[in-house]
């Protein structure tokens, strides 16, 4: 597979926005790290792509614990991991570059990784109280023979895209709830279409306290799956991005400790508003990865096959190819500025503030500490983490960095299917072992636009943020719908 410009550019020349001096260690490190995934992809992810995607169409659910285990060793488990956890601290333009490389080469092999990032992701918002548990557990099992994954489950059977948006989550069909009893919660319920649920380990679970108001009452759970009560019920048969299992799971009073609360009870809706926006934008780079992968592919095709020669002679075909490369080039840059918001302005000086970055100098020996563990799982840590998110960032910027992220999904997912589309009508029947891939390449970019909301939904999120210049409720609440029981959660 031969490169082209949009693969090949360095991030400087392809994001001119990164050029600006002060960035220019951040446009090293993404370079570095665009080099090392696509040295991966090449490597590992290209010679299984057909196989595991034949393999898991005729058993649903059929997983690769090889290749996860090759991308441990190339530090793809780690990469949204915050440092002090031992992790690479990654953020929305690293999970970008990275996943784009990962999907040109496989979107189903690439949604492995991107799954058990997504499932991540709630923890980052949960401040410093996950650093000495599971994600550190999840750095120390790369080295294993079976690397700890996780997942995020929010979807349910009477509610997909309901339970994405606050407005639609007020009325949608919630089934599954969350029971409070002494020293944590019982879950039940049944979560749907869950990538990675059937192999992952830990799984960020959203359900409310009270299924009559979920929105008042959503909240974040981390589910160890070897809990009693928890299984898995099915494996979906897919029709795209094969290689990742999306899973049925099943809840029956499952017993979740309070210190594996995520944030704060009730704060769940707002946790899936921010967690969306900031997963949005690499599912953009998972629509534009497919998209350059079918362009890539068909573009050496044209090039050094003598029916492809004579096609490249003739100029719908080439205007077809220059309109490729427009929607690529212009996916590329809807990403990044959704990545961009995010890592700067709307979450990064979060990340960035000295209260931080002052729990991320101390030395995990001391942070594991009984006393202190204590500390960082009580109540009244989990009102500090919300406090500082209201001192470093507000409503407004959140509001704007959901619209762009949704912007840049849907845009990424549309992308995807039409450069896949017109890739395969070039090539026609004649095109030999090239068609598999397009085929495939086709069946993985229709996902795009249904996961992580569909794009009608998204677009609705851009029309209420960037058209209607709306301002959403982003933030968790100050106080907690109930600060006396979490004041005297146990530790």
């Amino acid at each position: 597979m031969t490169g082209h410009s949009s693969s090949c550019a360095e991030i400087a020349e392809q994001f001119p926005r990164l050029r600006a001096p002060e960035l220019a260690d951040l446009c090293s490190e993404l370079q570095e790290l665009r080099e090392r995934t696509r040295s991966f992809a090449r490597q590992e992810l290209i010679p299984r792509a057909l196989e595991l995607d034949r393999r898991a169409g005729e058993e649903p659910g059929y997983f690769d614990w090889d290749v996860v285990r090759a991308g441990a060793r190339a530090g793809m488990l780690r990469f949204l991991v915050p440092a002090p956890a031992g992790g690479s601290g990654g953020l929305a333009m690293h999970a970008c570059i990275m996943m784009e490389e990962l999907c040109a080469a496989c979107a189903g092999i690439g949604l492995i990784f991107g799954a058990h990032g997504l499932g991540i992701t709630p923890l980052l918002l949960g401040g410093a109280a996950h650093w000495d548990g599971v994600l550190a557990q999840l750095v120390a099992s790369e080295a294993s023979e079976r690397p700890l994954l996780m997942a995020l489950a929010i979807t349910e059977p009477e509610a997909g895209t309901d339970v994405e948006d606050p407005d639609l989550l007020a009325r949608g069909r919630i089934t599954s709830h969350a029971r409070r009893v002494p020293g944590g919660y019982r879950l039940s319920g049944t979560k749907r279409f869950i990538s990675n649920g059937s192999v992952a380990r830990w799984i960020s679970v959203v359900m409310p306290t009270d299924p009559m108001r979920p929105a008042e009452t959503e909240t974040c759970f981390l589910v160890d799956t070897r809990s009693e009560g928890f299984a898995v019920s099915r494996a979906e048969h897919k029709m795209g991005q094969r290689a990742c299992p999306a899973a049925e799971l099943s809840f029956d009073e499952v017993f979740v400790p309070d210190e594996l609360l995520v944030g704060r009870e009730g704060d769940g809706a707002t946790e899936t508003l921010i967690v969306l926006a900031c997963s949005r934008p690499p599912v953009g780079a998972i629509g534009t990865g497919i998209a350059r992968g079918a362009y890539e592919r068909l573009r050496a095709w044209l090039h050094e096959d003598d029916v492809g020669a004579r096609l490249l002679e003739r100029q719908h075909v080439q205007l077809a190819l220059a309109q490729m490369e427009e929607e690529i080039h212009l996916a590329h840059q809807a990403y990044m500025d959704a990545a961009m918001e995010i890592d700067l302005w709307a979450l990064g000086p979060t990340m960035r503030h000295p209260a931080a970055r002052l729990l991320a100098g101390l030395p995990p020996s001391f942070r594991r500490r009984s006393r202190v563990r204590r500390k960082l799982l009580s109540g009244t840590a989990r009102a500090q983490t919300v406090a500082l998110l209201h001192r470093t960032t507000d409503d407004r910027r959140l509001s704007r960095a959901v619209g762009l992220s949704s912007l840049a999904k849907a845009r990424g997912g549309d992308v995807a299917v039409r450069v896949t589309s017109a890739a395969l009508q070039i090539a026609g029947l004649r095109a030999g072992p090239l068609r598999a891939e397009l085929e495939k390449l086709w069946r993985d970019a229709k996902l795009v636009q249904i996961y992580e909301g569909t794009n009608q939904l998204n677009r609705v999120e851009v029309f209420r943020t960037l058209s209607n210049e709306e301002e959403m409720r982003c933030l968790p609440p100050r106080e907690s719908i109930e600060p006396a029981r979490m004041n005297g959660a146990r530790a």
